[in-house]
C-alpha cells in the first residue's frame, strides 16, 4: 500500500513539473516557475525516501568520500532538500495567491526571510558536514526552520483570505491538508512514543491531496488570467476605437464646415451676383428693343434663372438646412422629391416606426450616406425607379436604398465618387453596411444601433 501511494505521489509530481513548466513558458507567470522548482526538489526528496535509492546513492558517495562521510552527507542533504522545496513552495504560494500585487510589503519580507533561511542552512549544512555532526543540522531544522515556516504560514493564510480571488479556496484547502499531513509525518518520525510504523505515508497523502486541489485552483486561476487578458484586450480595442471615432469626427466635422462655407459663398456670392445681373436686365424694356435683342434678353434671363436654381440646389446639397428646420425625416422626403423631379424618375421615400431622436450631427451623417448612395445610383445605375426605406424601432435603425437599374459593384467604382466617404461615416456610426444581390438593380442595407452611436 505504501509503495502504491509513493508511486502515485511521484507520478503526480512529475506530471505537474511538466504542466507548470508549460504554463510558465506560455503565461510567464512566476508562480508556475516556482511550483515546478518545488516539485523538482519534492521528487528528489520522495525518491530518497525509497530505501534502495537512498542506499544506492550512499554507496556511490562512499566510494569517493568514505562510508562515514557519505552517511553524514546523505543525512544532511535529505533535510536540505526539504528546506529547498518548502522555500519554493512558499514563494509559489505567495505568487499564486497574488500577494505580490496586493500586499507587496508583506511579500517582500517573506521573500527576504526565505532567502536568509536558505542561505543559513546551506552554510550550516557545509559546516556540519566538515565537523561530522548531522544531529546539529537536524536540531536547527526542527527547532528553527519548522517553527519559522509555521509562523509564516498563518499570516499568509490570513492575507490570502483578505486579498486573493476565489482560486484561493482550492489552494488553501490543499495547502492546509499538505501542512497537516506533513506535521503528522514529521511528528511520527521524531516522536517514538507514538509508535507510528510508517509515518512518511501521511506526507505522501498530503502531496496527493494538495496536488488535486491545486489542479482545481489552477483551472480557476487560468480562467482569471484569461478573463483579465480579455478585459485588457477589450479595453485596448475600445481605446483604439475611441481614437478612430475621434479622428473620424474631426475629419467629418471639418468636411461639414467646409461644405457649409462653400454653400454660403455660393448662395451669398454667385447667387447674389446672378440676382443683380437679372435685376439689371429687367431695366431693359423688351417691347422697345429690336426683336433680335429682345430674344437675347429673354435667353440670358432664362440662363440666369437656370444657373440660379442650380447654384441653389448645389448650396442646399452642400449644407442641408432642411435638417435643422424639419429634421432628418423631412429633409429626406424633400431630397427624394427633388431626385424624382430633377432626374425624371420615380423615387419613393417610405418611413415607418418610432420617431427618431438623434443629434443633428448624427442626422447629417445619415443624410450624407443616403445622399452619396442615391447620387451614385442616378449617375451609374441607369434606373427608372428607386426607393428609400427607413424603419426605426429603438434602438434598431434600418435604412434600405434600392433601384431597378443595371447595378454596380462597389469594388469596380472609383472610391473618389463617395464610397470612401460613406465608409468613414459608417465606421463613425458603428453601423453595418451591406450591398445585397438582387435580381435587377442594386440594394444597399444600413443597420445602425442608436445606442452605440457616438454622442456628438
Amino acid at each position: 500500500m505504501s509503495e502504491f501511494i509513493w508511486s502515485m505521489s511521484i507520478s503526480f509530481q512529475l506530471l505537474f513539473i511538466i504542466i507548470s513548466g508549460v504554463f510558465f513558458l506560455y503565461l510567464k507567470e512566476k508562480s508556475f516557475k516556482y511550483y515546478a522548482l518545488y516539485n523538482i526538489f519534492l521528487v528528489i526528496y520522495v525518491l530518497s525516501r525509497y530505501d534502495p535509492i537512498y542506499d544506492g546513492s550512499q554507496e556511490l558517495l562512499a566510494v569517493v568520500l568514505g562510508g562515514k562521510n557519505a552517511a553524514v552527507l546523505m543525512h544532511i542533504t535529505s533535510f536540505l532538500v526539504q528546506v529547498a522545496f518548502y522555500n519554493f513552495y512558499t514563494i509559489f504560494a505567495l505568487y499564486f495567491l497574488d500577494l505580490d500585487k496586493h500586499d507587496k510589503k508583506f511579500f517582500g519580507r517573506i521573500i527576504w526571510i526565505l532567502r536568509l533561511l536558505g542561505s543559513f542552512f546551506v552554510v550550516l549544512g557545509i559546516l556540519c558536514f566538515f565537523i561530522k555532526n548531522e544531529d546539529l543540522f537536524i536540531d536547527f531544522y526542527i527547532f528553527l526552520y519548522v517553527p519559522v515556516m509555521l509562523s509564516l504560514f498563518l499570516p499568509s493564510v490570513y492575507r490570502a483570505i483578505k486579498f486573493s480571488g476565489k482560486h484561493k479556496d482550492y489552494f488553501l484547502i490543499g495547502a492546509s491538508s499538505f501542512v497537516f499531513c506533513a506535521l503528522i509525518a514529521f511528528t511520527g518520525s521524531f516522536v517514538s512514543s507514538l509508535n507510528m510504523n510508517n509515518p512518511i505515508i501521511f506526507f505522501y497523502i498530503g502531496i496527493i491531496v494538495e496536488t488535486i486541489f491545486f489542479s482545481l485552483g489552477l483551472a480557476f486561476k487560468m480562467k482569471l488570467i484569461n478573463d483579465e487578458r480579455n478585459k485588457i484586450r477589450a479595453e485596448v480595442i475600445k481605446h483604439k476605437h475611441r481614437q478612430q471615432i475621434s479622428r473620424f469626427s474631426g475629419l467629418l466635422q471639418g468636411e461639414e464646415k467646409e461644405r457649409k462655407r462653400m454653400a454660403e459663398e455660393l448662395h451669398d456670392g454667385i447667387a447674389g451676383d446672378l440676382t443683380a445681373i437679372k435685376f439689371q436686365l429687367s431695366t431693359f424694356k423688351i417691347d422697345e428693343a429690336s426683336p433680335k435683342n429682345a430674344a437675347v434678353i429673354q435667353e440670358v434671363s432664362k440662363i440666369i434663372n437656370n444657373s440660379y436654381e442650380q447654384i441653389r440646389e448645389i448650396s442646399h446639397n452642400l449644407s442641408p438646412s432642411s435638417i435643422i428646420n424639419y429634421g432628418l425625416r423631412g429633409a429626406l422626403e424633400n431630397f427624394c422629391q427633388k431626385i424624382g423631379n430633377n432626374y425624371q424618375m420615380k423615387f419613393d421615400c417610405d418611413y415607418s416606426g418610432e420617431q427618431l431622436e438623434l443629434s443633428k450631427t448624427v442626422q447629417v451623417h445619415i443624410y450624407r450616406i443616403i445622399q452619396e448612395l442615391v447620387n451614385n445610383m442616378v449617375k451609374h445605375a441607369g434606373a427608372t425607379e428607386g426607393k428609400l426605406e427607413i424603419t426605426y424601432h429603438k434602438p434598431a435603425l434600418r435604412i434600405v436604398v434600392k433601384d431597378n437599374g443595371k447595378g454596380f459593384s462597389t469594388k469596380e467604382i472609383n472610391p473618389g465618387i463617395g464610397l470612401s466617404n460613406i465608409d468613414s461615416r459608417i465606421r463613425f456610426l458603428n453601423a453595418k453596411f451591406v450591398k445585397e444581390n438582387v435580381g435587377q438593380g442594386s440594394k444597399f442595407v444600413i443597420d445602425i444601433n442608436t445606442d452605440q452611436v457616438p454622442d456628438h
